[in-house]
């Protein structure tokens, strides 16, 4: 209880005008007077020590009512217990062993909840993250083991998203483990501005790609996964950042997957990239709304670059504009099974040069609606054009054709429609087991007018699809332990479908 006296005496001297905090910087400098604070901050830190000490005080008030209680029901125990010795009765009726284990088990409840309060007061003294500008930081994150088995040939093996062909004599399929998918995340709360609040986060992990030496493994570099800037108020929120498409705002269950979304390239839009996004909420009643989005969006991925040491123009950024999505969403509810509905819509225009210009659209529709009272339905489904660099498209743009009547070549954008279903069971806090189903299509009929020549595998398939299903166990509080399977099924532009099955088991600590 030190940290408790300490502030009710910076409480105390506040009170009669003597804000020492402040003095005793200024005498440690070797100031002969104290540096002269503007009233408002002497204000605001008086009310802290006050908010402080006022906890504070709240918290061992209610221990010491814990102790009391607990001695008093203490003594009865010793008493009933003497009685039932004896074989004797209580003023109050006969006692038997039931009357005695009630009494017992809320002694024990007591005592673990005078342990929990101790244990939050203990935590006003842990020494917290501190940032250059004052403001509070929150660290957290997950180291993630994941290891793998795989049945067939895939695009990777630590995180597959295709079935390749299998080729004869050789090996068809791999075994390993890896932590690239280790994640730390940054959260940083800034001061008020307006009616809102400034905000900012980053999240890293490791699978930017791979370093080889000749004394260890493959360890994984450091790879920024998202990051923004907000401000948010009562019924706003701006937001500058690095995200995934709004059109697409939900991901299936997965900690196989975290490096890339589960059921990337299977029906899952996700591609991370700069973006512009502001959303009104409409407050309906106390558990109901109603919510616009807007984004400016950036689409400069494509899935042919490599990592390369100079970035080229994407087509979309050589057309001089950026993409617009829109977003319309109801939700009813404010828990984690609250009932959500959303509608969206996607344009942009990419430059190919010699004068090849292409519009590209989408339209989406997500949902998460609490079916039963464990259970919980949710999914994404979109139809689009030139979707490829959202993650979808069977990773095309376009397609190339001869025009009939001039016997030019042509591009037009790739029709393509793609989702993904989930259903949830919560078993309780500690246990569910998520069942997952999605595909991606692009046209295969619009495909076979341009069949590549190339060696690369993405260059041949129309079709992905991935089920999956996965349960997560939680023995702690920080530890997390997961099984996973993971079936592959990929559609050449012409031939036979190529299967995989993959097996995973991850085992994460959060922090």
């Amino acid at each position: 209880m030190s940290l408790y006296h300490s502030t009710m005496q910076l409480a105390r001297l506040a009170s009669v005008g003597l804000i020492s905090p402040i003095i005793l910087f200024a005498q440690s400098t070797g100031t002969s007077s104290p540096i002269p604070v503007p009233a408002d901050q002497i204000q605001a830190l008086e009310q802290r020590i006050d908010k402080l000490a006022e906890n504070l005080t709240t918290a061992q008030r209610q221990v010491e009512e814990d102790r009391l209680r607990m001695q008093t029901m203490q003594a009865e125990l010793d008493e009933l217990r003497k009685t039932v010795a004896a074989g004797g009765s209580n003023p109050a009726g006969a006692v038997n062993e039931g009357s005695v284990e009630t009494l017992q088990q809320a002694v024990t409840q007591i005592r673990d909840e005078q342990d929990v309060i101790a244990s939050e007061v203990r935590q006003h003294e842990q020494t917290k993250v501190e940032s250059a500008s004052k403001l509070p930081v929150r660290l957290s994150g997950m180291v993630l083991f994941n290891t793998f088995v795989n049945e067939g040939v895939v695009d990777q093996p630590d995180l597959p998203t295709l079935a390749l062909y299998r080729a004869p004599g050789e090996s068809h399929g791999s075994v390993g483990a890896g932590v690239r998918q280790t994640m730390l995340n940054f959260d940083g709360r800034g001061p008020k501005l307006w009616n809102g609040q400034l905000s900012a986060d980053v999240s890293l992990d490791f699978f930017g790609g791979v370093t080889a030496g000749t004394e260890s493994a493959p360890a994984g570099i450091v790879r920024m996964r998202t990051a923004g800037i907000a401000w948010e108020s009562q019924n706003d929120l701006l937001r500058l950042g690095y995200d995934g498409p709004l059109i697409s705002p939900l991901s299936p269950t997965s900690l196989a997957t975290i490096a890339e979304p589960a059921l990337a390239w299977s029906g899952n839009l996700w591609t991370w990239a700069p973006q512009l996004r502001w959303e009104h909420r409409f407050t309906l009643s106390d558990d109901r709304q109603v919510g616009f989005e807007f984004g400016l969006y950036d689409p400069s991925y494509t899935a042919e670059d490599a990592i390369e040491a100079l970035r080229f123009v994407s087509p979309g950024e050589a057309a001089r504009q950026p993409a617009y999505e829109t977003r319309f969403s109801y939700r009813a509810g404010k828990d984690e099974r609250a009932l959500q509905l959303g509608f969206a819509g996607y344009y942009d225009r990419k430059n190919y040069g010699s004068g090849e210009t292409l519009d590209t659209w989408a339209g989406a529709a997500d949902w998460e609606l609490p079916v039963t009272a464990h259970g919980q339905w949710s999914g994404e489904f979109y139809r689009g054009r030139g979707v490829g660099s959202l993650g979808g498209g069977a990773y095309y743009d376009f397609y190339r054709y001869t025009d009939p009547d001039s016997g030019a070549q042509e591009i037009s954008g790739l029709d393509s429609t793609g989702g993904w279903t989930q259903w949830n069971w919560r078993f309780s806090q500690t246990m569910q087991l998520n069942a997952v189903a999605g595909q991606d299509s692009g046209y295969a009929s619009e495909l076979r007018q341009s069949v590549p020549a190339s060696y690369d595998p993405l260059d041949y398939y129309a079709r992905n699809r991935t089920l999956m299903a996965n349960f997560i166990y939680r023995p702690w509080l920080s530890f997390v332990l997961s099984p996973e399977f993971r079936r592959i099924s990929s559609w050449p532009i012409t031939g036979y479908v190529h299967t995989a099955n993959v097996y995973t088991l991850s085992a994460g600590y959060e922090f």
